[in-house]
């Protein structure tokens, strides 16, 4: 671009008129440069993943973390913080190489306290390729923070207030970078107060045609507080030596209010009940990390340990009352839990200067966990144990993974090749029963990609991916446990589940660098859902059982548009048919997803954002959930020089978010609905503040792997 740049001003010196002539020494004098700029694309594509900048794009603009994931291209996620990249199959998230072990309503809290000014971009694997861990069956997002910083202090401060109905949401953090020649210091700690009241029913209907309604409130009263900190060394330009730690800490509490309508056969029963549930969930990871940079192609040599450690304290105390005295009762169970992860892996990437590179390396990990339940009913006089109702269980699992892959360049065309083994041993031992469940097998899981360019110039290409995956029933699971929900439902372990497996092929088009459209095909053996049934009168067991197969068939649509100079919108359109095969019943669906997110810059005023989503019917596992459609409309403006933002956002501005599905099931039918305080008005503020040199923020490597997120805290 510069030479041409250059060479159009010299034509143009050329052509200048004699009675100019004199004037020519000084014009060409008088200039110095010419820069030439151009609107980074949104996305890029690779042949093994697609990548989102996030910095210094609209989406840098005052959101969290979720947000930003749920406006990206290709990425859904609900306001209750589901995240797919297609289909129903949940994602692993990763976080600059760290796996996050969270369940789905942490995870999408923790995502809430990153804020958009410190992503630098998102990687977004639907097929991961042989270096990441084969247990990512709904594929990979991958969020790596920025790296500038500058030399001396740099840190951001941010606060938010959100109102939740009549309930208040409050965040403050910070982070603080710290560099000093060699040696870099980084850390950050973030809390937020979460309050917030739902309300629901759930009515079940037996195939005796009697009838259970519950009315239920449900006050959350939650603390969340999330630490990071480290130190890097680097020795040299080439070698560096890393030490980080990362934990949270958190305290749910949930009461729950609900009113009882029992049509049994012998009459009407109404009653009400109160449930007290206290959870105390920590975690803490602790990584040591060696990175050697043997050449400039792009040769490596990294070695990672790793120590993980959660544990949890939960009661949940169930008291009702019925006009019938002999349903009353109450029911309480403390099962605290704990596990400890020990990992260590080495990886060597060797590049070629032909456009080729080869990867290889070893993990093996180790995951020690305990659970125990502790059941007591209430006697009238005081609270008994409930034997046949408690356990005490411990499970060790071992696995040994390996990979190679190759990547070349063949003139227009990308293709890499990669094969993973896995080694798996685990035993689980029940200490009240004497129950043993042993676990061995091996798995291979090859990948293919390739990529080919069409028009270079006008940025259009083709591309093919093929993977196989697997997914590991979690820890709990496992456990051959029964907890009492309440009177009339119960959560059951299964020691018998086995791993599900999926292969994935996903093909595809981009036109103009933007414009994709992508089909897709997963097929799944043992497909692992969570499924109801009733097991004595009135009482329905939820339990994860293995299946013969799950199969998704879809369409990805995605595509940016500028309407004006300052105002863009970006949307995205997913059509899929999933069928699952249940007790021997097959239940299929046809949905759809449609999502567009419009950015309006109004000059020296404010930036206005609008987004709206809608998903049609889905299924899941033998539920059918109902549609979902929202919109939220934000403005944000920067103050202070720039150096602070302040934002002012509405969510579900019509209030049409609610959680409602029906479950069929052997005569039986249970009726959900939920409504939670998705209507929200927040103000936010963020100030960023520096001082020195310019230098390079490390990327902190850590082997955190699916393990962590099968603790289940």
């Amino acid at each position: 671009m510069k030479a041409a740049c250059t060479a159009i001003l010299a034509c143009l010196y050329l052509a200048v008129p004699p009675e100019a002539a004199a004037q020519r020494k000084d014009t060409v004098r008088t200039l110095k440069e010419v820069n030439v700029s151009a609107r980074r694309p949104l996305v890029t594509r690779k042949a093994d993943r697609y990548i989102i900048h996030i910095e210094n794009s609209a989406l840098a603009n005052g959101y969290n973390g979720l947000d930003v994931l749920q406006k990206s291209p290709g990425l859904w996620v609900s306001p209750d913080g589901n995240i797919r990249i297609s289909g129903t199959q949940a994602v692993t998230v990763m976080i600059n190489d760290v796996v996050q072990r969270m369940s789905g309503p942490e995870l999408a809290e923790y995502l809430r306290t990153l804020r958009s000014e410190d992503i630098a971009k998102i990687e977004v694997m639907a097929n991961p390729p042989a270096e990441f861990e084969a247990a990512s069956a709904g594929g990979i997002i991958h969020i790596i923070l920025k790296k500038g910083r500058q030399q001396g202090i740099t840190g951001t401060v941010s606060a938010m207030y959100k109102q939740q109905g009549n309930k208040p949401y409050a965040g403050a953090g910070i982070s603080v970078d710290y560099k000093l020649k060699k040696l870099y210091a980084f850390g950050g700690f973030n809390y937020i107060r979460d309050n917030s009241f739902y309300t629901g029913y759930t009515a079940t209907d037996y195939a005796d045609k009697s009838r259970i309604y519950y009315y239920n409130e449900r006050d959350n009263n939650n603390r969340r507080a999330q630490y990071r900190g480290g130190l890097v060394y680097d020795f040299s330009a080439a070698h560096s030596l890393t030490l980080q730690h990362n934990g949270s800490n958190s305290r749910l509490f949930q009461r729950f209010y609900s009113d009882i309508d029992y049509n049994k056969p012998g009459g009407p029963v109404t009653g009400n009940a109160f449930t007290e549930w206290v959870r105390t969930p920590r975690f803490g990871s602790s990584t040591l990390s060696y990175a050697w940079n043997m050449d400039t192609l792009g040769s490596s040599l990294k070695v990672i340990a790793d120590f993980s450690q959660a544990d949890k304290e939960e009661t949940n105390t169930l008291v009702s009352r019925y006009s019938d005295t002999a349903l009353s009762g109450g029911i309480r169970t403390a099962t605290p839990s704990g596990t400890d992860m020990y990992s260590a892996q080495a990886d060597y990437t060797r590049a070629f200067r032909n456009k080729s590179a080869a990867r290889t390396g070893i993990k093996y990990v180790r995951i020690d966990r305990y659970n125990t339940i502790n059941a007591e009913n209430d006697a009238g006089t005081g609270w008994e144990k409930n034997t046949g109702g408690s356990d005490d269980f411990e499970y060790r699992e071992q696995l040994l993974m390996f990979y190679g892959s190759y990547e070349k360049q063949i003139n227009k065309t990308s293709i890499k090749a990669g094969l993973r083994g896995e080694q798996t041993w685990s035993r689980g031992h029940s200490l009240i029963t004497g129950e043993t469940i042993s676990r061995n097998y091996f798995g291979w899981f090859p990948s293919l990609f390739v990529d080919h360019t069409l028009q270079e110039q006008k940025g259009n290409s083709i591309h093919l991916n093929y993977s196989r995956r697997v997914r590991r029933p979690a820890y709990n699971d496992l456990n051959p446990y029964r907890l009492q929900v309440n009177d009339f439902a119960l959560l059951a372990g299964n020691p018998n589940l086995q791993p599900q497996y999926t292969h994935s092929i996903q093909a595809g088009y981009t036109w103009h660098r933007e414009y994709t459209a992508d089909l897709y095909v997963k097929a799944t053996t043992n497909y692992i859902a969570q499924t109801a049934r009733t097991i004595q009168e009135r009482v329905i067991e939820h339990m994860s059982k293995n299946y013969p197969g799950h199969t998704e068939a879809g369409l990805s649509l995605s595509a940016p548009f500028t309407i004006l100079k300052n105002w863009r919108t970006d949307n995205g359109l997913l059509l899929y048919f999933a069928t699952t095969e249940i007790d021997e019943v097959r239940i299929s669906r046809t949905s759809i997803s449609f999502k567009s997110m419009h950015t309006y810059t109004w000059q020296k005023v404010a930036d206005l954002d609008l987004y709206m989503e809608y998903n049609s019917p889905f299924i899941r596992d033998n539920s059918r959930m109902s549609e979902i459609w929202y919109v939220d409309l934000g403005m944000s403006r920067r103050i202070l020089k720039n150096k602070a933002r302040v934002r002012l956002s509405f969510t579900d501005i019509f209030n049409t978010f609610r959680e409602k599905n029906i479950t069929e099931f052997a005569g039986t039918t249970v009726d959900f609905y939920q409504k939670r305080p998705t209507r929200t008005a927040a103000i936010s503020f963020m100030w960023n503040f520096s001082a020195g040199k310019a230098f390079t923020k490390k990327r902190i490597d850590a082997n955190n792997s699916d393990e962590k997120s099968r603790m289940g805290n």
